[in-house]
């Protein structure tokens, strides 16, 4: 079993302190509680005592019997020494609960440091910032970025689409990442291009006898190890497109384990992401192209109505006057329809009746 890591250690070492701390303060609370509760008893019995007294008095008075002040006085300081304790009770149990506060905000602290919540909350900004990109080109981009920012030993990075096997990089954080991949593209092979077909593909360190022709042309760019992760949303209907996202070390096996992981986590969801705008990108140029189609409808049939109108002529026939200024104008149309609406105006002679 491997044993905890040092910063482990130290957190549950922290959370143990505030678990006694916390189980202290509860058996201190209970302890005021049963002490308030005898006083509260104490304090109708003084009560009661005081009531006493009063007719007590009354009755001395009438007998002219002078009264016993030094009970009264005992009593008198028993309810004395019962206030000052209750205060002392109060005041501890203020400090209990700004004690406690302070243990809750450090402990949510530790939370907060701990690699996982770290983790948890990049990816959640992540999240807002990939979604948040109005375009696909942009999206590329920031899934580039967020890769130097989360990843460990990533010092740049970029982003290749490729189509047919023409290769291109679609974004990059630095012109060294832009130059190692042309360098595969050029060569034909690499960790980007081999992305294309698998999850992950790392090299520690270049050359790596799995690519020959790449040779160290990596290491005179400055990159010394790569992480290249498929991008599945980079695929488009096309036959034969794809992408990957590329991590760039400066070092030898810049990447451990944990951030091979965490890389592919940030892939995954980056191509949600990139999925994501690129639908919206679709929908809204099919949006785009919707309205123009029904805008040229429009202008057409008024362009249609003006003509039946002022020459008297069947739907088809407005119709095929216009499809005859088009040709003969070498205009589109649309565009001969809107002149026509625009200007009333059109060439009569060039009408043919049926």
């Amino acid at each position: 079993m491997a044993e905890p890591a040092p910063a482990e250690e130290s957190q549950w070492a922290a959370d143990k302190r505030d678990f006694v701390a916390d189980r202290r303060d509860e058996l201190a609370a209970e302890r005021d509680a049963a002490a308030d509760a005898r006083d509260l008893t104490a304090d109708e019995r003084e009560s009661a005592l005081d009531e006493r007294e009063r007719r007590l008095d009354a009755r001395a008075a009438e007998l002219t019997v002078s009264p016993d002040t030094a009970e009264r006085a005992e009593r008198a300081e028993a309810r004395a020494a019962r206030e000052e304790a209750r205060r002392s009770r109060g005041e501890a149990h203020a400090d209990r609960e700004v004690a406690a506060d302070a243990r809750d905000e450090a402990a949510e602290r530790r939370l907060a440091e701990t690699p996982t919540t770290k983790l948890a909350a990049t990816f959640a900004a992540i999240a807002e910032n990939l979604y948040g990109a109005d375009s696909y080109d942009a999206v590329l981009l920031r899934i580039a970025e967020a890769a130097v920012s989360t990843v460990a030993g990533c010092e740049m990075a970029s982003v290749t689409l490729g189509e047919r096997g023409v290769y291109r990089t679609a974004a990059s954080t630095a012109a060294e990442a832009s130059a190692a991949d042309q360098a595969q593209y050029d060569a034909g092979e690499g960790p980007c291009l081999d992305a294309a077909g698998t999850p992950l593909v790392y090299a520690p360190t270049f050359p790596d006898p799995r690519w020959p022709s790449l040779g160290t042309r990596p290491v005179e760019l400055g990159v010394r190890s790569a992480a290249s992760y498929r991008l599945a949303a980079a695929h488009s209907p096309i036959a034969g497109t794809s992408g990957s996202l590329n991590l760039y070390g400066t070092e030898t096996t810049a990447f451990s384990a944990e951030a091979q992981e965490i890389g592919l986590i940030l892939a995954a969801h980056a191509s949600m992401a990139a999925a994501v705008v690129r639908e919206r990108g679709h929908l809204q140029d099919q949006a785009q192209n919707l309205s123009e189609a029904l805008l040229t409808r429009d202008v057409i049939g008024q362009a249609k109505g003006i003509l039946m109108e002022r020459l008297k002529l069947t739907p088809e026939q407005a119709f095929d006057a216009l499809r005859h200024s088009s040709n003969r104008l070498n205009e589109k149309l649309q565009a001969v329809a809107r002149l026509i609406t625009e200007t009333g105006e059109y060439d009569t002679s060039e009408i043919t009746r049926t």
